[in-house]
């Protein structure tokens, strides 16, 4: 274990990273644990991404200010381990929670408490050029009395990038997921399921930008797998879910202008080919394309913002199914009304794939409000308020759900860290026989960083 200087460190934190379409940007690095910190109440509680989320080439919303995230303190920031021209982070976790409704469309409604644990390990290299980043995570969480909520996620990534010149590099990534539906999804349920759908995903990447003075140009590919669990008898037989394996791949290309830093113009088209791998679900197979321009702009240091606006057409093989077609949108404003407050407001619509027989797929509209408040210098207070509406085209059916967080995330030191959260999950509205319900979760977890 080594300590580092104030300018090594100052160094990694500044270091070029890359981003979704791995072009290398310069905006400052939180360290792999802190960036756990931010994210871990709202992933490790309810997991609301489907497989397959629509990905995008946007850059985030940035603002000259550091914002709550952003910014470093040097009291608190894990040293990691220094290995050469390397940075190992890493954490482990381990906690307790309890919800008021385990199973909201189970016949009787059940309330438990459960126990969660998670390691994450993530090596990268702090050159100057080029990048190579290998990253591995695992977390469960076990219910002594509901043992059939139990479920165990895990992830390993390797990437790697390659600059050429100033500001125009390649990348390439591989990832394989194993991850879940969580059981307050609409899928899940409208499948007369009360505990958790796995699957896996293997997902290889390729990305390259080319900057020409103020225009960069920017390709990716991506090539990802669905593959759900059938391993369970029960979601085999009422559900079959095994038979909504999938491969997706998607391709992409962009251009923006800046015309200053953090103020940029971008335009970009992405095509999307799925294809089912069992043969009576063939007619399921599509196409997707998609067009948006947009804008990311810094107003004012304190103001930050980035939206897209477009068009999305989506047909099927079977001319039985409707084609679906829209507007298509994504949206982030970003304000800091102090130095020791951030507001974050995103919006995105998109299509995804369903688990379910009568339905192909559905579109997705998201809204997410986000503040995040130094109440101390080690003491780091989150609200989050997201919804999110599903139609469903096939069935002319459709679902609303809220989800309101409250965490608070304590340091103690460098390497020890209290976590705390409570969630309250509400269905607003839905169709299909599906009733309205509620779900209250309190979570504490304790985290030990390298």
């Amino acid at each position: 274990m080594t300590s580092h200087n104030r300018e090594d460190t100052e160094r990694m934190w500044y270091a070029p990273d890359s981003g979704a379409s791995g072009a290398p940007r310069t905006k400052p690095a939180l360290p792999f644990c802190n960036k756990i910190g931010i994210v871990v109440t709202a992933t490790l509680i309810s997991n609301w991404s489907p497989p397959a989320q629509a990905q995008t080439a946007l850059p985030e919303a940035v603002v000259q200010s550091p914002t709550v995230v952003g910014r470093w303190r040097p009291d608190y920031e894990p040293y990691g381990v220094r290995l050469g021209g390397f940075r190992l982070d890493g954490s482990v976790e381990v906690g307790a929670g309890y919800s008021d409704n385990l199973a909201p469309t189970a016949p009787q409604k059940e309330a438990g408490g459960f126990l969660e644990e998670s390691v994450r390990l993530a090596l990268g290299s702090n050159w100057t050029r080029h990048a190579i980043n290998v990253d591995v995570s695992q977390a469960a969480r076990r219910y002594p009395d509901h043992g059939v909520l139990d479920w165990t996620d895990y992830e390993v990534g390797l990437s790697g990038r390659y600059d050429i010149g100033r500001a125009s590099s390649m990348g390439i990534g591989y990832r394989h997921i194993r991850s879940h539906l969580e059981v307050t999804d609409f899928d899940v349920q409208q499948g007369g399921l009360v505990q958790p759908v796995p699957y896996d995903s293997d997902v290889v990447s390729a990305a390259g930008t080319a900057a020409f003075n103020r225009i960069t140009l920017g390709a990716s590919v991506e090539y990802r797998t669905v593959r759900y669990d059938d391993e369970d008898a029960a979601i085999a037989l009422q559900q079959g879910v095994d038979g909504r394996d999938y491969d997706r791949t998607t391709g992409e290309v962009s251009a923006s202008y800046s015309f200053l830093p953090g103020r940029d113009v971008i335009v970009l088209a992405r095509v999307t080919d799925i294809s089912y791998l069992q043969s009576g679900q063939n007619s399921r197979d599509s196409r997707t394309w998609e067009a948006l321009a947009g804008v990311r702009y810094d107003l004012t240091g304190l103001w930050g913002v980035r939206f897209a606006i477009g068009y999305r057409h989506r047909d099927y093989d079977d001319p039985a199914l409707k084609s679906v077609s829209g507007p298509a949108f994504e949206g982030q404003l970003l304000y800091l009304p102090t130095q020791l407050t951030t507001i974050t407001l995103t919006a995105q619509r998109s299509i995804e794939e369903s688990i379910r027989a009568d339905n192909v797929s559905y579109t997705r509209t998201l809204v997410r409000l986000n503040v995040d408040h130094e109440f101390l210098r080690n003491v780091i207070l989150r609200a989050e308020l997201r919804g999110e509406h599903r139609e469903y085209d096939q069935t002319s059916e459709s679902v609303t759900d809220a989800v309101g967080i409250l965490s608070a995330q304590i340091m103690l030191n460098r390497r020890v860290s209290l976590l705390a959260s409570y969630q309250r999950y509400q269905r607003l509205d839905a169709s299909g026989g599906i009733p309205e319900f509620d779900q209250n979760l309190f979570q504490l977890r304790l985290r030990v960083s390298l």
